[in-house]
């Protein structure tokens, strides 16, 4: 048998068994970020909360209302795909919201890089040091209570890993800190009016 036949030939039945592998891998459940399940009374720290329970990934046993901390993977629409958002539900005394933070620390720790600006947002570098190596802002000049995201350099950048952080108020007592890649920067008004959203139907039992 011709070498050059027989090594098409392999090729176009090792093409077969990689789409065959392809083919028997379980689809990716398809997620509705409009979706909101039957909420659970939780009482986090000394705040109430009512939470999804298809947004929780911490488990509960039945009888369990009170936490002290609490994981949620929140479903938001990003172009054509849907995007799980981790998020993790803290007492507000043990953290500090972002947009607060711009003003009173991060503006004192912008390195003399200058500043970049990027899909309506600004970008500034924070000095290494004092516990930050390789650390950027984001933020929206505009809005009283801005987006304001802090991300660390990835690893490398088509690693799509959840390097960037910001932290907002669920209410007086609660708050959210959202985790996610900085991918989804260029998506940023779309994100984040979808994230206050979410985070308003935690305040509501209804």
């Amino acid at each position: 048998m011709n070498s050059l036949f027989l090594m098409a030939l392999l090729s176009i039945v090792g093409l077969g068994i990689i789409y065959g592998f392809e083919a028997l891998k379980p689809e990716k459940i398809q997620v509705d970020p409009e979706f909101v399940g039957e909420k659970r009374q939780i009482t986090l720290g000394f705040g109430e909360i009512y939470v999804p329970e298809n947004w929780m990934v911490t488990e509960l046993d039945d009888a369990q209302h009170a936490v002290e901390g609490l994981q949620l993977l929140m479903p938001v629409q990003l172009d054509s795909e849907v995007a799980e958002i981790n998020v993790d539900l803290v007492q507000a005394s043990r953290t500090t919201p972002s947009a607060f933070l711009l003003d009173a620390l991060y503006i004192h720790r912008f390195s003399s890089d200058p500043a970049k600006y990027q899909y309506g947002l600004v970008g500034r570098q924070l000095k290494d040091g004092d516990g930050y190596k390789d650390e950027s802002v984001w933020y929206d000049p505009l809005r009283p209570q801005p987006f304001v995201a802090k991300c660390v350099k990835p690893l490398a950048d088509e690693i799509e890993a959840p390097n960037c952080l910001e932290t907002k108020l669920v209410t007086k007592r609660v708050a959210a800190v959202i985790k996610f890649p900085e991918q989804v920067l260029p998506q940023w008004k779309a994100f984040d009016a979808q994230m206050r959203a979410k985070l308003n139907i935690m305040t509501k039992a209804d």
